[in-house]
């Protein structure tokens, strides 16, 4: 899959989360309290996505401006692998997984968003795989 097939599905992602996914996202995984940017790195492409209160607003190729928010920077292997297991919390433990995702931001921000970032990884599976 080239970068720009991939950002196409990361845009069906962004319909998903703003459209059938919404009221999951927002009130069971509390998406509605996360706004920010959330990145997530293919390889050497990062996918940035922003978000304002729970609804994606844009989704781009390229590094935020500020900085890292949130996010998880990964091998096309180690994405391969998650897309076929779809378990966040394997696909980051140093403790149960040999080659865990890298986390991106601080610590503390991903602590706090990490049902948020667990969800979107879940659903960029079902994007990209469906």
């Amino acid at each position: 899959m080239t970068d720009k097939q991939r950002l196409e599905k990361f845009k069906r992602l962004q319909e998903m989360i703003n459209g059938a996914e919404a009221e999951e996202f927002k009130h069971y995984w509390d998406g509605r309290f996360f706004t920010g940017d959330m990145t997530f790195i293919f390889d050497k492409t990062p996918y940035t996505m922003y978000f304002f209160k729970g609804t994606m607003i844009d989704v781009e190729i390229g590094k935020p401006v500020n900085g890292y928010n949130v996010g998880i920077k990964g091998t096309q292997e180690q994405w391969d692998d998650f897309f076929a297991h779809r378990n966040f919390q394997l696909s980051i433990s140093v403790k149960h997984c040999a080659n865990p995702f890298e986390e991106l931001g601080s610590a503390l921000t991903n602590r706090q968003n990490n049902t948020v970032v667990a969800q979107v990884m879940r659903l960029t599976a079902k994007a990209i795989c469906d």
